[in-house]
Formats: structure tokens, C-alpha cells, sequence
């Protein structure tokens, strides 16, 4: 492909000097934080319109959509509705995330003024150069293949999007899968990489996506050395800046904290109504809550210059990745111009004060509440498969362990012989465990009592449980998650757990969980002095509305809001399956009232952290879930 010259009119040059590309970065940033401050507040609030349009029409069919019922949903009529809602949303995402982002670069590299509703206006001109299939799969690999890959441009839609745990396990524990997926993987990247100019040629060289790509490849190739020597010097550059403003705002933060005294560990609430202001203690809560004062004033300023931070940093990416793609694309000589001058200083000198003085009202009413909560309880660790990692999996000694850990209560899989028996076994079939590729519904119980099982992580031997023994295992010592698993999930299976479970005397031990909400439904409204839970990663709508006593979600599927929803309606919130540090560090310092893990010792880990923590440090946990990010 040869290089296109592009032309710029001269007219758009009138009174602004040559400057280098430093200084018109510099000059650059007050417009890229202006724009990106906006467009995040516009996308939060056109994107909660949409959402909710959509929520409301899913509920209009008067119960929420799940993996078990959407073959309902799709035979719907309001499918296809949801479908263009569905697209439309993800389109304004991409226009106000990207479209905008490469049209003002292009605007700021060509010396001409930034505005925003321009910006925008000239992304959604060009969506309809998107609707044919190639387009269609360049908006499919930016709403899912960039976050799981991490090549090419994403939008904060689904920047976290992940492939949740439970399939990964299924996908690392299978070599087949496994090689399948590291093939994707590869793919992935190398499409990715040679089309990462798609969109600058689309939006800026007027191509359609398919001779967009085809350029993209092209530039690559043409330039695969200096390409991928700038590319990873960009993002070097950009680690180090990170780097930095984290040691700033965080770490800096920190000993800013420590010497002001604000690393006691003041773990209490305070009793408002009845402090005697003339105790000696009142003196101590006055120095508490000072602390508490400021320690929220520090991580609130510190979180709100992170969040700037960000902003610019991922404008100023963009500008830099718009100018190697001009370079690589355009013969002509590049010559920097200075930003045309703006006025508005009093605005702007208005908007900080306006933000300090939030931060300062925020602060105050921060250390009120969590002065009168205090910590809270702890949440509940209820082991993955009866022990997780500490015994083998779905085992008598795996319940053990976890009642010997405290644990508030223990996960399990339960399945029906070819016999009418009740086992536990995870998986469909004992392939992984056993070497034997027949399911339980195939099998007598006395077959499968011959089995020798495997762990796949100690390597010990076991034997296949049945339900009985599991139940005589936890009566009056733990509560047991009975998750209905597999084909013979049904309403038979609900009964005859129920009849055994009556038999033991242990009604107030089980939960009886599942991922088919008929199965839940059946047994909320047949059997309600059950308790039982939904397991939920995926659906539409107000899941509220459906009847649980629990709602265990994937972890991906868990918000704050939802969690308060939950708990309005007297229900439990629970997560699924929280193994990383990070995960459960997230979901111990949250309102859900217990995680699924197959990694209790660390958890306990965690949560003793957690116990240790000062107000700053506890500040600091709680302050990060305060700022759009």
C-alpha cells in the first residue's frame, strides 16, 4: 500500500507558532482532562438511560432472565428489541470512548480546536460505516476479545470482563480445551496487533473497516520494527508514569498518614447519642474522629487526583498512538502547532474549590457513618467443594478440614445413580477423577462405590460419598451448600433430597442451591422452610424479582447496587468462587455476607489483614469504590 499524503488547509493554521510535540502535549492536557471529564459523565448517564430502558422491557416479561430461561427471552419478540438496544449501547460506548478520543487527537495533532459534541457528533456519523460484517466484528473484538486478550483498544464497559472461574477451571483442567483456547489466544493477538490501525484508517482516511483492516496489516508489516519499538516504548512510558503517580497518591499518601498518627488502629464505633462530653473518653473520640476526618480528606484527594490521572493518561496515550499511526501513514512533513488560547480561568479556579469543598463535605460525612457502623460483621467463608485446596474435593475429609477451620459452611455436588442413589460428584462424568467416562445417571450406586478416585492437587485416594454420609458428617456443625448439579437437576431430585435430608434431621444445616431457577422456584414454593439459594453469572433484568432466599453470583455479576437490592429484600448475597488475593480482599471489605472459595487459609489470611487495618488504611479500602474508574 503507498503512503497517502493528507492535506490540511492553511487557513487552519492562522496565528499559531510551530512548538514540539512535548510542548504541545503539555499544552494538550487541560482540553484532554476537560473532554474525558465530561465524556465519563456522559457515558455514565446515557448508558443508565439505556440499561434501564432495557431492564424495564426485560421485566415486562415478569421475571428476570437467567442462563437457565433464556431460551425464553429469545423466543420472545422483544429479543430482537433487545438485541438493537443491546447494540446501540455498546456503539455509544465505542463513539465516546474511542471514536471521539482518535477524532480529537487528530484534531489537537492538526492544531485545531477540541468540542466535544463535535467529536462526538463525527463518531456517530461514522457508526454506519461499521454495519456490514466486518464491522460488526471489529465492534465483537472490542467489546470482547481486547479485555481477554489485552491487544487493541477497549471501552470501560467491559475493560473487566473476564472469563469467569468456574469455566476456566473446566478449560485448564481439560487438555483438549486448554490447547484450544491457548490457539484462540494466539490468534487473537496476532489480529489484534496487525489490525490496531483499523479504526485511525476508518475514521481518519475514510476507509470501510475491510480496507481498513487491510491497511492496518500493511502499515504493520511495512513498519513491524519501529512499530513495535514505539508501541512498547508508549507503554513503558506510560507504566512509569503510573508507576510514579501511584508512589505519589498512594504510597506518599500513606507516610503523609502515618505522621499525623493516623495509623492507630482505632478499630470501634461510636455511641453519638449517649457520649457524656464530660468523660474523659470524650477527649479520645474527639482525637478519633479528627483522625478519621482526615484520613478520609487524604484518600478522597488522593483517589480524585488518581482519577484525573487516568483520564489524561489513557487522552494522552491515545495522541501518541494517533501520531505513530500519522507518521506511518502520511508522507507529509509533521509540523506541531501551539493550542489555540482559551479563556476561563475563574471557572476553573471555581471548579476546584468546588471539589475541595466536596472532598472537605464528603470527609465529614464519611467519618460520621463509619463511625457509627464501625466495621461491621465478617463475611461468611464457606469452602468450595467441601474443603477446597486443603483435602480432596467433595470428600468426608474435605468437610472435616473446613469445620476444623471454622468455616460457616461448606459446598457440595450432588447427583442421582442410574439407581435412584444420591452422590457427590462435581463433574458430569468420573473421567477426570476416576479415568472412567460414564455419569452418575449410568452407574449404580454399588458401581460407583468401587470407584477409586484421585484428587487432582494432592494426588490422595478417596471414595465417592453419598448424601447420607455428608449429612451425618455436618449435622449441628455446619451449614451444607447442596448444589442440585447436572442432567438429573429436576423436581424429583428436590423431593428425595428434601425426604433425606428430613430423615437426618438436618433441615437447618442445608441449603439447597442450584443454577436452574425452575429447580429453585420449585423448592422455594414447595418446601419453604428450606433455605436455598441461586446460583447466578449471567442474565438480564431485575434478578431481585426472582424467588431465592440467596443469590450466590459469580463474581464478575457482583455490584454494590445489586447487593443492596438483595439485602432490601431481606435475601443473603453471596459470591462465587473467590480464589486471588485481590478478589477476596475486594469482597471481605464488601456487604456481601459470605464467599465461596476454594482457598480458606487464605482467606483467613485476608480477613486477619483486614482486621489489623487502621482507619487510613480502612479509608483508603472503602475510598477506592467512591470514583468512577
Amino acid at each position: 500500500m503507498g503512503k497517502i499524503i493528507k492535506f490540511r488547509k492553511k487557513s487552519e493554521f492562522i496565528d499559531q507558532k510551530p512548538v514540539s510535540f512535548g510542548r504541545l502535549l503539555f499544552e494538550a492536557i487541560p482540553e484532554m482532562w476537560g473532554f474525558q471529564f465530561i465524556m465519563v459523565f456522559l457515558v455514565l448517564a446515557v448508558s443508565t438511560l439505556i440499561t434501564r430502558g432495557a431492564s424495564a422491557l426485560v421485566d415486562s416479561l415478569g421475571t428476570a432472565v437467567t442462563t437457565a430461561n433464556m431460551a425464553m427471552l429469545i423466543l420472545n419478540w422483544r429479543f430482537p428489541i433487545i438485541l438493537i438496544i443491546g447494540f446501540i449501547l455498546v456503539s455509544y460506548y465505542i463513539v465516546a470512548e474511542l471514536f471521539s478520543l482518535i477524532y480529537m487527537s487528530d484534531d489537537i495533532l492538526n492544531g485545531r480546536q477540541v468540542h466535544i459534541f463535535s467529536e462526538l457528533k463525527k463518531g456517530f456519523k461514522a457508526v454506519p460505516r461499521f454495519l456490514n460484517p466486518v464491522g460488526l466484528l471489529i465492534f465483537l473484538y472490542i467489546f470482547i476479545a481486547v479485555p481477554t486478550v489485552g491487544i487493541g483498544f477497549s471501552i470501560s464497559l467491559t475493560k473487566s470482563f473476564y472469563i469467569p472461574t468456574f469455566i476456566m477451571d473446566v478449560i485448564l483442567n481439560t487438555p483438549l480445551y486448554l490447547a484450544a483456547y491457548i490457539l484462540v489466544v494466539i490468534v487473537m493477538v496476532i489480529i489484534g496487533t496487525g489490525c490496531i490501525f483499523t479504526l485511525h484508517e476508518v475514521l481518519l482516511n475514510n476507509k470501510t473497516p475491510l480496507e481498513g483492516a487491510k491497511n492496518s496489516i500493511t502499515l504493520v508489516k511495512e513498519n513491524l520494527k519501529e512499530f513495535l519499538f514505539r508501541v512498547i516504548k508508549l507503554a513503558f512510558i506510560t507504566f512509569v508514569v503510573e508507576l510514579v503517580l501511584y508512589l505519589i497518591f498512594n504510597v506518599l499518601a500513606s507516610l503523609f498518614a502515618e505522621s499525623l498518627g493516623l495509623n492507630l488502629p482505632m478499630n470501634y464505633a461510636i455511641d453519638f447519642e449517649n457520649i457524656d462530653f464530660d468523660s474523659p473518653e470524650f477527649e479520645t473520640v474527639v482525637l478519633v474522629l479528627i483522625y478519621r476526618f482526615v484520613s478520609w480528606t487524604v484518600v478522597l484527594l488522593g483517589d480524585y487526583m488518581n482519577f484525573i490521572a487516568t483520564l489524561v493518561l489513557s487522552a494522552v496515550f491515545m495522541l501518541c498512538f494517533t501520531r505513530i499511526y500519522n507518521d506511518f501513514a502520511f508522507t507529509e512533513d509533521t509540523e506541531w502547532l501551539e493550542r489555540p488560547k482559551k479563556s476561563g480561568y475563574f471557572r476553573k479556579i471555581a471548579g476546584i474549590i468546588l471539589v475541595f469543598a466536596g472532598i472537605i463535605v464528603a470527609s465529614a460525612f464519611l467519618t460520621f457513618v463509619y463511625s457509627i457502623t464501625g466495621r461491621g460483621e465478617h463475611t461468611n467463608l464457606i469452602a468450595h467443594r467441601t474443603g477446597g485446596t486443603m483435602a480432596p474435593e467433595n470428600s468426608i475429609e474435605g468437610l472435616e478440614v473446613a469445620i476444623a477451620h471454622g468455616c460457616y459452611g461448606c459446598e457440595t455436588d450432588v447427583q442421582r445413580t442410574k439407581d435412584g442413589y444420591y452422590i457427590i460428584n462435581h463433574d458430569n462424568d468420573f473421567a477426570r477423577l476416576a479415568g472412567v467416562s460414564k455419569t452418575p445417571q449410568e452407574m449404580t450406586l454399588e458401581e460407583i462405590r468401587q470407584l477409586t478416585l484421585v484428587d487432582s492437587i494432592s494426588g490422595k485416594e478417596f471414595k465417592v460419598a453419598t448424601l447420607e454420609e455428608m449429612l451425618d458428617t455436618i449435622k449441628g456443625r455446619t451449614k451444607l451448600y447442596i448444589e442440585l448439579k447436572g442432567a438429573t437437576a429436576d423436581r424429583q431430585m428436590v423431593d428425595d433430597v428434601v425426604r433425606i435430608v428430613k430423615e437426618k434431621d438436618c433441615v437447618k444445616d442445608v441449603v439447597l442451591i442450584s443454577l436452574k431457577y425452575d429447580v429453585i422456584d420449585y423448592a422455594e414454593n414447595t418446601y419453604p422452610e428450606f433455605e436455598n439459594g441461586l446460583l447466578f453469572f449471567a442474565g438480564l433484568g431485575d434478578v431481585t424479582n426472582l424467588h431465592f432466599d440467596s443469590l450466590i453470583m459469580e463474581e464478575e455479576m457482583t455490584t454494590d447496587d445489586l447487593v443492596t437490592r438483595i439485602h432490601d429484600k431481606g435475601c443473603k448475597a453471596l459470591v462465587w468462587t473467590v480464589n486471588s488475593e485481590s478478589s477476596m480482599k475486594k469482597f471481605l471489605n464488601s456487604d456481601v455476607d459470605g464467599i465461596i472459595t476454594d482457598e480458606i487459609e487464605l482467606a483467613e489470611e485476608v480477613q486477619a489483614q483486614l482486621d489489623a487495618r487502621t482507619d487510613f488504611e480502612f479509608a483508603k479500602d472503602r475510598g477506592g469504590e467512591l470514583w468512577i474508574n
